[in-house]
């Protein structure tokens, strides 16, 4: 319970703010927020309104806040840099996890040595890969370079400068897609390549029948998300797009005889708000330091703008500590009215007043506790 109760302006989280001393501090609140970035912050470049007041009150008030987005593409350390500039806000990294940052949990695993990287701008994600301790990182640049008749509509000229030399008959453990494609038929064709190929070597090809029998190597998606919302008026399809053509790809292939094995991470999957409630977690245990007493981390309040990625995460995550996650969706991106809201906890109209709610119903609570003496 928290000693001191709260009280925060419910009118607007903007204007000056004055700074109060009190004798004893009192203990910090026991509830959070996790936010997606596109559709919620930015779109695109460009912030949206009242999302840098926000942000600001938030560190004001000590309510410690996590950005979880589907995006990525590039390092954890350089996207923080470019978004507390856009969003004039001194953010951390350890305040932010993107939707490849899981992937770091299995640059040492066994069997994981050669990867295919898929998606992303450069090479940039073969950089990401590296960073995350990942031996050997191949990207569709390096093979369409080498051979360009791999994928004979696509450019070697304008992927040159990224590839790295590559022999025939290399092998590839696991693709790993990190981010969305920049050239759907070069990726694409190389991803069917080494479903088919025999046990990832590149150049090699096995009977439909056989791969049916016998399966392709490890396939993993960053994200599932259909669509996402940028400075275009309407969303525009993201990685699960790009699935989705590989999947009709692969049942075309295969007769209808298989459907594509694949592992996806990213919102709204479990093990993505669990590894994204701990970073909240230890980023707040850091921020308490040396603090006596603290209430344990009891509620995260989810605001997002994607009811099949943020809202149903945040619905269907179960806290192996218990902790409540509370959705709220936003109408600054993907979702639209009279879509299907996902089940989301309050819609609203921005990310202003997705906080302002909940840090009213917080105080609501608050409040009825005191009066029961609890």
């Amino acid at each position: 319970m928290l000693a001191t109760k709260l009280r925060p302006c419910l009118r607007t989280l903007g204007g000056p703010t004055s700074v109060r001393t009190f004798q004893q501090r009192a203990p910090p609140p026991d509830y959070g927020f996790a936010f997606d970035i596109d559709g919620v912050l930015l779109h695109g470049s460009t912030p949206l309104s009242g999302a840098t007041r926000t942000l600001q009150y938030l560190q004001q008030k000590r309510l410690e806040f996590l950005l979880l987005t589907n995006g990525g593409g590039t390092s954890e350390s350089r996207r923080i840099r470019q978004l507390s500039k856009l969003l004039d806000t001194p953010l951390h990294i350890q305040q932010f996890v993107q939707s490849h940052t899981p992937f770091r949990m299995h640059a040492q695993s066994r069997g994981m040595e050669n990867v295919l990287v898929v998606g992303g701008a450069g090479d940039n994600c073969r950089a990401v890969a590296e960073q995350y301790g990942f031996q050997d990182v191949l990207i569709p640049a390096d093979v369409l370079v080498k051979w360009p008749e791999v994928a004979p509509f696509s450019d070697p000229a304008a992927w040159e400068k990224y590839a790295r030399p590559v022999a025939k008959g290399r092998k590839v453990d696991a693709i790993l897609c990190f981010n969305d494609s920049r050239d759907w038929a070069l990726d694409l064709q190389l991803i069917i390549d080494l479903l088919l190929s025999d046990s990832g070597r590149i150049g090699s090809r096995r009977p439909v029948s056989k791969v049916l029998k016998d399966g392709h190597i490890p396939l993993y998606f960053s994200n599932p998300d259909l669509w996402w919302a940028n400075e275009y008026p309407q969303p525009r399809l993201g990685q699960g797009g790009f699935r989705a053509a590989l999947e009709g790809l692969w049942r075309t292939i295969t007769d209808g005889k298989g459907e594509l094995k694949a592992t996806t991470i990213g919102k709204p999957h479990q093990p993505t708000y669990e590894y994204a409630e701990n970073v909240l977690t230890a980023w707040r245990m850091q921020q308490l330091g040396e603090e006596s007493e603290h209430p344990e981390l009891r509620r995260v309040y989810m605001v997002g703008d994607n009811p099949k990625s943020d809202i149903a995460g945040a619905n269907g995550y179960k806290s192996p500590w218990g902790t409540e996650w509370v959705s709220i969706l936003v109408k600054t991106g993907v979702y639209r009215n009279g879509d299907d809201d996902g089940g989301a906890k309050v819609v609203v109209n921005n990310v202003e007043e997705a906080v302002r709610w909940a840090v009213a119903r917080e105080e609501e609570a608050n409040e009825n506790m005191n009066a029961r003496g609890d």
